[in-house]
């Protein structure tokens, strides 16, 4: 859409500037009109090319869902909810996508058509259950089940990333002072113990070998792990048998492993969940569930639990040949396809794997905190003992 640079007169008569985008200047003017301002003049800078499909974050996304199912719920027609959500919304970029999913279902499209043009924002699973609220009637519910899993997906990530926080500043701080005593303190000391002729044991000849190395070769030692970490990076992103490699490897790690294989496992029963509860049948489900998984090796379980529904197979039988599932999950599978009250069952096994996933998460956190606590105060014991060692052995050789 065009980008406008514009000035315009408030209720107070005071003139205010500002840039906007529209599809023309009437739509321009609507939208002024909506902020209680009367456009005075407009002119178009340059083609605003949808900047905002890599702006959208997630808590954009939440707003929409919470703003929509609230307004459906209230009965208020879908354009004046897009309209509202258009001039009201705090995000630039929201605020935009807002006035091109508005123009596109004022000219007749249908909103999940309509958020189809922008799949960077809105992925198959949101379009998918949108297209099933419009068929159903309850967009409302469409609209609940996205925010309840958005909202989940967002609070674990905020969980991971505030968990992993001091870890790495433990690590920075460890891979600081290493290099500091390396580079600077060491080679002083070393010299020193060099200079007085003392007999040197073996941790202390390794320090110095060690110190020299760092001196000599900092470049490699500080360059060769970037180099491996950008080369998986990038291997991983283009070769599939090295990502499934890899995948596989995940899964096997101690700590690592389990809080993989819970947090994918979690990811696919929360969106499987969403799926069936919002009257996807269940192929379907599994189909839109597997797709948000990114482990391989669990993607390939799940492909294979479809294909064993698909044979006329139980939805338990077949996650239970899998064996990725808990027992505990399995049960509440069976009682909910037992009891034919699916929902209440999978409502219980989000129930689960929200504990699960905070409890891994929390117990990996507590093995690296101290496991790197020790290693730096082990890499100091060893500069302690290496540097003092001799002078200690000198000084009980001497006699007064």
């Amino acid at each position: 859409m065009p980008l406008y640079s514009y000035s315009a007169i408030n209720e107070k008569g005071q003139t205010v500037r500002g840039k906007m985008t529209a599809v023309n200047e009437l739509e321009l003017e609507e939208r002024l009109k909506g902020l209680k301002l009367d456009l005075v003049k407009s002119k178009t800078e340059k083609k605003a090319k949808a900047s905002f499909l890599s702006s959208v974050t997630i808590k954009d996304l939440i707003i929409v869902c919470v703003h929509l199912e609230q307004l459906d719920r209230a009965g208020v027609p879908l354009l004046d909810s897009l309209s509202d959500l258009r001039d009201t919304a705090d995000s630039p970029a929201l605020r935009d996508l807002m006035a091109e999913i508005y123009e596109n279902v004022k000219s007749g499209t249908m909103l999940s058509d309509a958020m189809k043009k922008h799949p960077k924002v809105f992925g198959d699973v949101f379009v998918g259950l949108i297209k099933v609220g419009e068929e159903t009637g309850q967009l409302s519910e469409s609209f609940k089940h996205l925010g309840e899993h958005l909202k989940w997906n967002e609070a674990l990530r905020a969980k991971v990333k505030k968990a992993i926080k001091y870890p790495i500043f433990l690590l920075i701080l460890l891979s600081g002072v290493i290099a500091l005593m390396m580079t600077f303190v060491v080679p002083q000391l070393s010299e020193f113990l060099s200079s007085q002729g003392f007999d040197l044991p073996i941790h202390t000849r390794a320090l110095i070998a060690t110190s020299e190395a760092f001196v000599n070769y900092w470049y490699l030692i500080l360059g060769t792990p970037v180099l491996i970490v950008t080369l998986i990076i990038v291997f991983y992103k283009t070769s599939y048998k090295f990502a499934h490699f890899v995948d596989r490897i995940l899964l096997h790690l101690p700590f690592i492993g389990p809080v993989v294989l819970k947090s994918n496992l979690s990811r696919f029963c929360h969106f499987f969940s969403v799926t069936f509860v919002s009257g996807i049948d269940i192929l379907d489900s599994l189909d839109t569930a597997q797709n948000v998984v990114e482990n391989r090796i669990i993607k390939d379980a799940i492909q294979l639990v479809r294909q064993s529904v698909s044979q006329g197979n139980s939805l338990t039988v077949s996650l239970t040949n899998t064996e990725r599932f808990p027992n505990l999950v399995l049960r509440m599978f069976k009682v909910g396809e037992d009891s034919g009250n699916m929902e209440q069952a999978l409502h219980n096994i989000n129930f689960f794997y929200d504990r699960e996933v905070n409890d891994s998460v929390d117990n990996i956190v507590g093995v690296i905190q101290p496991a790197l606590t020790i290693i730096m105060g082990l890499i100091l014991f060893w500069i302690t003992a290496a540097v003092f060692g001799p002078l200690y052995d000198s000084f009980s050789k001497m006699e007064f």
